[in-house]
Protein backbone atom coordinates (compact mmCIF):
# COMPACT_ATOMS: atom_id res chain seq x y z
CA UNK A 1 0.00 0.00 0.00
CA UNK A 2 1.19 3.84 -0.84
CA UNK A 3 1.27 6.33 1.67
CA UNK A 4 3.76 8.69 3.40
CA UNK A 5 6.96 7.01 4.98
CA UNK A 6 8.04 8.24 8.35
CA UNK A 7 11.14 8.22 10.11
CA UNK A 8 14.11 5.90 8.86
CA UNK A 9 12.25 5.18 5.74
CA UNK A 10 11.87 8.61 4.83
CA UNK A 11 15.53 9.20 5.19
CA UNK A 12 15.97 5.79 3.32
CA UNK A 13 14.23 7.46 0.29
CA UNK A 14 15.44 10.94 0.52
CA UNK A 15 19.57 9.55 0.75
CA UNK A 16 18.12 7.58 -2.60
CA UNK A 17 16.89 10.19 -3.98
CA UNK A 18 20.23 12.58 -3.25
CA UNK A 19 22.05 10.22 -4.49
CA UNK A 20 20.31 10.05 -7.91
CA UNK A 21 20.40 13.58 -7.92
CA UNK A 22 24.04 13.70 -7.34
CA UNK A 23 24.92 10.93 -10.35
CA UNK A 24 23.21 13.05 -12.49
CA UNK A 25 24.68 16.44 -11.82
CA UNK A 26 28.41 14.56 -12.03
CA UNK A 27 27.02 13.84 -15.65
CA UNK A 28 24.00 16.38 -16.47
CA UNK A 29 24.13 14.81 -20.26
CA UNK A 30 23.29 11.29 -19.24
CA UNK A 31 19.64 9.94 -20.11
CA UNK A 32 20.01 7.24 -17.63
CA UNK A 33 21.16 8.99 -14.60
CA UNK A 34 18.02 11.32 -15.70
CA UNK A 35 15.65 8.84 -15.98
CA UNK A 36 17.20 7.34 -13.22
CA UNK A 37 16.62 10.51 -11.05
CA UNK A 38 12.74 11.31 -12.52
CA UNK A 39 11.72 7.32 -11.54
CA UNK A 40 13.05 7.85 -8.57
CA UNK A 41 10.30 11.26 -8.27
CA UNK A 42 7.81 8.77 -9.24
CA UNK A 43 7.95 6.41 -6.06
CA UNK A 44 9.51 9.24 -3.47
CA UNK A 45 8.34 7.81 -0.10
CA UNK A 46 5.43 6.20 -1.63
CA UNK A 47 4.47 8.89 -3.89
CA UNK A 48 4.48 10.67 -7.13
CA UNK A 49 6.47 13.83 -6.44
CA UNK A 50 7.73 14.44 -10.40
CA UNK A 51 6.68 18.22 -11.69
CA UNK A 52 7.67 20.24 -13.97
CA UNK A 53 10.46 21.42 -12.16
CA UNK A 54 12.28 18.56 -11.66
CA UNK A 55 11.56 17.11 -15.46
CA UNK A 56 13.87 20.41 -16.57
CA UNK A 57 16.08 19.67 -13.79
CA UNK A 58 16.13 15.77 -14.87
CA UNK A 59 16.32 16.10 -18.61
CA UNK A 60 17.92 20.08 -19.58
CA UNK A 61 21.46 18.43 -19.86
CA UNK A 62 20.57 15.91 -21.98
CA UNK A 63 18.01 18.37 -24.61
CA UNK A 64 21.12 20.48 -25.08
CA UNK A 65 23.40 17.34 -25.26
CA UNK A 66 21.43 15.48 -28.48
CA UNK A 67 18.30 14.65 -30.03
CA UNK A 68 17.90 11.62 -27.63
CA UNK A 69 18.18 13.92 -24.74
CA UNK A 70 15.29 16.11 -26.63
CA UNK A 71 13.36 12.77 -27.16
CA UNK A 72 13.45 11.71 -23.59
CA UNK A 73 12.56 15.17 -22.06
CA UNK A 74 9.98 15.35 -24.59
CA UNK A 75 8.14 12.07 -23.72
CA UNK A 76 9.13 12.23 -19.98
CA UNK A 77 6.58 15.77 -20.52
CA UNK A 78 3.74 13.73 -22.06
CA UNK A 79 3.95 11.03 -19.32
CA UNK A 80 3.95 13.80 -16.90
CA UNK A 81 0.90 14.93 -18.78
CA UNK A 82 -1.14 11.75 -18.76
CA UNK A 83 -0.04 11.15 -15.49
CA UNK A 84 -1.17 14.46 -13.88
CA UNK A 85 -2.04 16.64 -16.30
CA UNK A 86 0.70 18.86 -16.13
CA UNK A 87 1.49 20.93 -19.44
CA UNK A 88 4.99 21.95 -20.01
CA UNK A 89 4.93 25.80 -18.56
CA UNK A 90 7.33 28.53 -20.92
CA UNK A 91 8.52 29.77 -17.35
CA UNK A 92 10.21 26.86 -17.11
CA UNK A 93 12.21 26.96 -20.40
CA UNK A 94 15.26 29.14 -20.67
CA UNK A 95 16.23 30.52 -24.61
CA UNK A 96 18.83 27.70 -25.22
CA UNK A 97 16.84 25.14 -24.35
CA UNK A 98 14.27 26.49 -26.72
CA UNK A 99 16.44 26.77 -29.20
CA UNK A 100 17.80 22.99 -28.44
CA UNK A 101 14.16 22.11 -29.18
CA UNK A 102 13.70 23.85 -32.07
CA UNK A 103 16.96 23.10 -33.67
CA UNK A 104 16.90 18.95 -33.79
CA UNK A 105 12.99 18.77 -34.50
CA UNK A 106 13.75 18.60 -37.65
CA UNK A 107 16.20 15.39 -37.06
CA UNK A 108 13.67 13.58 -35.37
CA UNK A 109 11.16 10.80 -36.72
CA UNK A 110 7.37 11.79 -37.15
CA UNK A 111 6.07 10.39 -33.58
CA UNK A 112 8.94 12.10 -31.85
CA UNK A 113 8.92 15.14 -33.90
CA UNK A 114 5.06 15.28 -32.73
CA UNK A 115 5.83 14.93 -29.44
CA UNK A 116 8.80 17.93 -29.12
CA UNK A 117 6.01 19.97 -31.68
CA UNK A 118 3.60 19.71 -28.81
CA UNK A 119 6.08 20.99 -26.11
CA UNK A 120 6.91 23.74 -28.39
CA UNK A 121 3.76 24.42 -28.72
CA UNK A 122 2.33 24.04 -25.02
CA UNK A 123 5.45 27.00 -24.27
CA UNK A 124 4.48 29.83 -27.04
Amino acid sequence: MGGIVSGEGYQFHQTKLANFKKALDANPTSIEAADRYWHALKSFAGQDVRSGGYLIEAYRGCALASHAGVVALARAYEELFKTTGERPRAELFDPELIRALQTRLRELTNGDRATVQWVLTSIE
